[in-house]
């Protein structure tokens, strides 16, 4: 797991214990959507007119499913605060090992409650958005 995450330059998983759930690469990886195409519908027309030159896509929201471990009670509530306190930044760069030359620049916006906590297991969902999908590096 350690070389797998890296958030905010940090490896995720020697640094906090977190590692993805198996559904996150995929949300990171979803193409984002277009942004809604010009339209004119005139009277004197059948149809309508569609610019589709110069198409520009929207931002996105993410949710990625992650998991923090630790060996023990002490260690899960230590990690837990220093990567809360990493996301009080309010931006999140999170790049993977299986894409190394992206770098998504993310905004936190919000946590779930705790799905599961289990002697230092805790599973959880980030809802993160992505306000330029093209300002990727």
């Amino acid at each position: 797991m350690i070389g797998e995450l890296y958030i905010n330059g940090q490896d995720a998983y020697g640094q906090w214990g977190i590692s993805m759930d198996d559904t996150s690469l995929s949300a990171l990886m979803a193409p984002p959507p277009n942004k809604s195409l010009i339209e004119n519908k005139s009277r004197l027309e059948h149809g309508k007119r569609v610019v589709i030159d110069n198409v520009k896509v929207d931002e996105r929201d993410v949710t990625l499913q992650i998991n923090i471990t630790a060996p023990n009670k002490d260690v899960f509530f230590s990690r837990y605060m220093s990567f809360c306190n990493e996301l009080k930044k309010g931006k999140l760069y999170i790049r993977t090992k299986y894409q190394p030359d992206i770098t998504y620049k993310m905004i936190y916006i919000s946590c779930k409650q705790f799905s599961q906590f289990m002697q230092g297991i805790g599973k959880f969902s980030l809802r993160l958005n992505e306000p330029n999908p093209e300002d990727r590096y």
